[in-house]
């Protein structure tokens, strides 16, 4: 038990030993006589009383209050005085213990209250003695003090326990703690302070027990007297370790920041709420055309070419007004660059990012212009992701807009599809073949397909295939390069027709050449015969057999040679209105009473330049087949209108130039053309109709005569609907003149003395020519070459006429031997003869001058022609 706590528990006793002394005084003094000076005895319970606590409080209040009661109470209350004892004695005594009481205790209080005051001072210094030491001693710094010469006096434990070494080590020496390159900067910054007074501060380093050196900041400041002398140096150092590495460590990221915004690419720079430089990075500072350190704290408008009513200042104060972060691109003029620019606000100011994006809007543009012109192309463009090769096949990623519009899918239709979507019945299945194993080998691949639009319509597209690869070469997609070529194959498949039927007509044309040179010679010698067997009825008819039979075989060679475009025509201009109203009775007769007829025709009707005996040939051959496909009665509908063909129609038939044409449309309602027959039915000898109802020579012979007369025909059928047959004939290029002959040719002239130089290669038709002409009176000289016949001209010769064959072995030909024979003899009249039809294919100088008698021939048509030039001769 503490002094303390032993006088707490005494307390009470000795306030109750108080207490009953100071009765003990009363009762005293109130049997005792006024006159003794009892009220003094008080004094000793007071005092007691009052240094009971050392300090004054209630209790030493209230035995001084009953100390003060009781002198008052004892004076009215003791018994009397002795007598003589005077009563103002008996007052003072008892005035002057109060008063003795009173200072007696004013005095002892404020003893008490100075001391107890005292030791409160001394305990408070002492305590914070100890609280100074504790705080000096557990404090993360270490306090020094040196006193004015720089002498170190005192160094807290912190761094006696930090060193390891004793503070009298450490008094004696302290540099020696200190890393050795840190000791004469050190020695040098202290020695100034000391020497000036001025404060010192330094960062060293100093050696721990265990050997590392650690960083401390040190800092000290003089106490100076009134004067201004020093009288000591108080100093402390603090751990700055962690800050220094963490410093070292922050300038080594703002050194890796600055390396970093200095190296991209992107420029950077930070303004002030003044909208003043902070920073640039060098990128920044190239583009807009400043220094990056010159102009750090100038307003960037008065800085640089950024002016203040250009859009990059409008946008800066926007951001910073509205706190709303920015992107934009615009055109920096002085640069000459587009700069796409992100603005971020904050409360210190703006950052702002920039990049040159003039070669990204470049190619922007480029993609742009790509995007739109693929999109507006014809061919379609179709890109699908590179696999699965196999089905079903790889995704559509892109269509343009060839695309929709051709095919009928939409791009959301399309888009995710596999590109089977347009393959079909008829799509090749060896083409999808071919194209998968180039596929495969990633290897490009053009091809040609049948596809099918979403409603279900065939069309031809050909493809052109190709691998797109990404940057490490690995293929990625496909692209497609697909042009329609519908109308290509339908006008490959009309010239292949048309190659065809040009083949077909040069082997038809050849042939007929021989087989008119035979024809010649049988119809020749046949009509001899049937002459001199006049009188032989028998004989005579055998004869006109075989006249008829020739005959047959020179209508068929007339109508392939018709086909074969090659047959001899009597072109003259005509209206072909007029012809057609003409034809209606034979036409009505042709068709038939069960069936109508119809005839239309435009007025102003353009003219045309054909034969018009072919012409009539050929519509009247459409009304026979009319008639034939109508076995149960219908209706023809015949057409005639001017018809322009234009550049872009030409697509039905690759021989219909552009140009003036006169239409006839010959239209019925039978029984229609199917449509895979459509395509033969202008080649010779094919019929739809049974062996006994035709030749297949009709529709041949008016295909021919169209080309040969530069026109066309084409047909469109609808199996159970009917068919439609255009005959396209070029306008005539002058108008219809008629002009009829009024010289007459039938004048009576003796020719028996006229003579023929015959020139024929072929000795039967040779033979029959000078037998044929012998025998009505000319004089024939013959010749079986024109290099022979040009020998006898040239001997003297003179012949009124020379009839020749155009071809024939030797030197000259026919016309040539013509020219030359008018040169000599300029009144001859010439006749030539031929098997060919179409001369001009055999001879391109071929001038149609000449009178032409075409083989065969019969000996009558012969001598009527020889008369009939020799008469015209004779009438010039």
């Amino acid at each position: 038990m503490t002094l303390q706590e032993s006088q707490a528990r005494a307390r009470p006793i000795v306030k109750a030993l108080i207490l009953v002394l100071l009765s003990a005084v009363f009762l005293t003094d109130l049997f005792t006589q006024l006159g003794f000076a009892h009220g003094i005895l008080y004094l000793p319970v007071l005092i007691w009383a009052v240094r009971l606590r050392g300090r004054s409080g209630p209790f030493q209040k209230t035995v001084l209050l009953l100390s003060l009661v009781g002198v008052t109470i004892g004076y009215f209350l003791a018994p009397e005085p002795a007598e003589g004892f005077p009563d103002y004695y008996v007052v003072v005594n008892r005035i002057l213990s109060a008063a003795i009481l009173i200072f007696s205790y004013c005095v002892l209080k404020r003893n008490l209250d100075m001391k107890a005051r005292f030791s409160e001072v001394e305990q408070k210094e002492e305590d914070q003695r100890e609280y100074l030491q504790y705080f000096i001693e557990y404090m993360p710094i270490q306090i020094w003090s040196a006193n004015p010469e720089g002498q170190v006096d005192f160094v807290s434990g912190q761094l006696v326990e930090f060193t390891g070494k004793s503070e009298d080590e450490i008094l004696a020496d302290w540099l020696a703690i200190l890393h050795p390159d840190d000791r004469e900067k050190t020695r040098k910054a202290w020695a100034h302070s000391v020497a000036n007074g001025d404060p010192y501060r330094i960062d060293f380093r100093l050696q721990r027990h265990d050997g590392v050196f650690v960083w401390f900041q040190t800092q000290a400041t003089a106490q100076k007297d009134p004067k201004g002398n020093v009288k000591r140096w108080l100093g402390s150092s603090i751990d700055i370790d962690d800050l220094r590495q963490l410093q070292e460590e922050s300038e080594r990221q703002a050194a890796k920041f600055q390396h970093t915004v200095e190296s991209i690419t992107d420029a950077f720079f930070t303004l002030d709420q003044e909208f003043r430089f902070t920073y640039l990075n060098k990128k920044a500072a190239d583009t807009l055309g400043v220094a990056s350190t010159q102009y750090l704290g100038e307003v960037i408008w008065g800085a640089c070419s950024i002016g203040y009513y250009s859009p990059f200042a409008r946008q800066y104060r926007q951001a910073a007004e509205t706190q709303e972060k920015l992107h934009f691109e615009e055109y920096f003029e002085p640069a000459d660059l587009w700069l796409e620019v992100h603005v971020y606000p904050s409360s210190e100011g703006l950052t702002v990012y920039f990049s040159d994006v003039t070669v990204q809007r470049q190619e922007k543009e480029q993609l742009k212009l790509l995007s739109s012109a693929v999109a507006r192309l014809n061919d379609i463009i179709l890109i699908t992701e590179a696999e699965p090769i196999g089905d079903p096949g790889p995704r559509i990623v892109f269509v343009n807009d060839a695309f929709e519009k051709r095919t009928g899918y939409t791009r959301e239709e399309a888009i995710g599809a596999s590109p089977k979507i347009l393959q079909g019945a008829k799509t090749s299945r060896a083409e999808l073949d071919r194209i998968r194993l180039a596929l495969e080998k990633w290897e490009p691949v053009r091809a040609q397909l049948i596809n099918y639009t979403k409603s279900g319509e065939e069309f031809w597209l050909e493809l052109d295939i190709v691998p797109l690869t990404n940057e490490s070469g690995w293929y990625t997609h496909w692209v497609a390069v697909e042009r329609d070529i519908t109308e290509q194959k339908a006008m490959q498949e009309q010239l292949v027709a048309s190659q065809k039927m040009e083949s077909i007509g040069q082997l038809t044309g050849g042939m007929s050449h021989d087989f008119n040179n035979l024809l010649t010679v049988i119809l020749g010698n046949a009509e001899l015969l049937e002459e001199e067997l006049e009188g032989n009825e028998e004989l005579s008819s055998l004869a006109a057999l075989i006249c008829q039979a020739a005959e047959k075989g020179a209508a068929l060679t007339r109508n392939l040679l018709a086909f074969a475009r090659k047959q001899p025509l009597s072109p003259q201009i005509i209206s072909v209105g007029d012809l057609l109203r003409d034809m209606q009775p034979i036409l009505k007769t042709s068709l038939g009473e069960r069936n109508h007829l119809e005839l239309e025709t435009a007025e102003s009707l353009w003219n045309v330049f054909v034969d018009p005996a072919q012409l009539e040939s050929a519509i009247l051959n459409l009304a026979i087949n009319a008639h034939d496909a109508m076995p149960r009665g219908g209706s023809v509908k015949v057409l005639a209108n001017n018809y322009v063909v234009e550049e872009i129609e030409r697509t039905q038939d690759p021989d219909l130039l552009p140009g003036q044409y006169v239409q006839i449309s010959f239209t019925d309602n039978g029984e229609g053309i199917p449509l895979e027959l459509q395509k033969r039915i202008f080649e010779p000898f094919f019929s739809t109709k049974p062996e006994t109802k035709g030749s297949g020579l009709g529709l041949s012979m008016i295909f021919g005569f169209l080309k040969q007369s530069r026109g066309t025909i084409t047909v469109y059928s609808e199996p159970g609907l009917g068919t439609t047959f255009h005959l396209y004939l070029p306008r005539a290029d002058t108008e219809l003149r008629i002009d009829p002959e009024e010289q007459s040719l039938h004048v009576n002239t003796d020719y028996h003395d006229a003579s023929v130089l015959v020139v024929e290669d072929n000795p039967e038709i040779r033979t029959l020519a000078e037998n044929a002409l012998t025998q009505h009176g000319f004089k024939v000289v013959s010749a079986a070459s024109g290099d022979e016949a040009m020998d006898l001209i040239n001997g003297g010769l003179q012949t009124d006429l020379l009839f020749t064959d155009f071809v024939m072995p030797g030197r000259l030909s026919g016309p040539e031997l013509a020219t030359m024979a008018v040169d000599k003899m300029p009144g001859v009249r010439v006749i030539l003869t031929s098997g060919f039809a179409d001369l001009r294919s055999v001879f391109p100088s071929y001038s149609e001058n000449h009178t032409l008698l075409p083989k065969p021939y019969r000996s009558g048509e012969l001598i009527g022609l020889v008369r009939q030039m020799l008469r015209l001769s004779s009438l010039n």
